[in-house]
């Protein structure tokens, strides 16, 4: 299960006129909604999902015969309306809008095509539901396009005048499955610090990417350590004269210091960050 979710929602707007010829034109790419967001993938798995929740076109065809809108009764049967329908698309001229898919760089591939009269006027028609999908969205993968293309069925192309004003809504989802981090240990360097009796000494300033230190007490006296500048003498974590106390930590990453009790001291060791 994603332990994080983005989501958000934006549209599209594309203009087609006689300027724009007969080739394929992209409208929309699933991948640009998401590369704000490739960043991301260098810490998360990425589950995206797309969603085209609505396409429609202002139509204006005025270059084009106009032809009327088909009789409609109420006592008329579901084939006798499409009848009609199909009368009136037959008798009027059209041209072809069709619709495109393909993944990333792949071939176009056609989805559908949308015959389109002169009405007379602007006509707005939805297009998700027929030509797109069956359903109230349409579902598209991160790496799908969409295009459009104008089609000359025998009666010409866009003229003058003519316009199809697409607009789109969609939304699109981000899952954010942390990925598991790996972390390696570079390499051990050595050190070695005098240690003052009486006076708390700094020798190991902090490092947060610390990944282990070993710390030995190779002087005669005995020392205390603590993680800040109050260590005193009986407090914090003792380390025997000549070797008899060792410090072996992998979880301080602050600064360490110490103070020897009595006479002078020395602190030798290696420390390890990660790579």
């Amino acid at each position: 299960m994603a332990e994080n979710q983005l989501e958000n929602t934006k549209t599209f707007r594309r203009s087609i006129t006689s300027a724009d010829g007969t080739g394929i034109i992209e409208i929309l790419n699933c991948a640009d909604a998401f590369a704000e967001y490739n960043a991301l993938s260098t810490s998360y798995y990425l589950g995206k999902s797309f969603y085209l929740e609505a396409f429609s076109g202002a139509i204006y065809l005025p270059s084009y015969q106009q032809a009327p809108f088909p009789e409609i009764f109420p006592e008329m049967n579901s084939a006798e309306k499409i009848a009609a329908m199909l009368a009136i698309e037959e008798d009027y001229p059209f041209v072809g809008l069709r619709f495109h898919a393909r993944k990333g760089t792949g071939a176009w591939s056609t989805l559908a095509t949308a015959r389109l009269q002169n009405k007379g006027r602007e006509t707005t028609i939805p297009f998700t539901i027929p030509y797109l999908t069956i359903n109230q969205l349409k579902l598209l993968s991160p790496d799908d396009r969409l295009g459009i293309s104008i089609i000359n069925y025998g009666h010409g192309v866009l003229g003058v005048g003519d316009y199809i004003n697409l607009e789109g809504d969609f939304r699109f989802n981000l899952d954010l499955i942390a990925k598991p981090t790996i972390k390696t240990v570079g390499t051990a360097f050595p050190y070695g610090a005098d240690i003052p009796a009486g006076v708390p000494t700094r020798f190991k300033t902090a490092n947060a990417n610390r990944a282990i230190i070993y710390a030995t007490n190779t002087g005669n006296a005995d020392i205390w350590i603590a993680g800040n500048s109050s260590v005193a003498v009986g407090s914090g974590i003792y380390l025997a004269a000549n070797g008899g106390g060792n410090l072996t930590e992998q979880t301080l990453t602050g600064e360490l210091w110490a103070i020897a009790q009595g006479n002078p001291s020395r602190i030798s060791g290696v420390e390890a960050s990660y790579g």
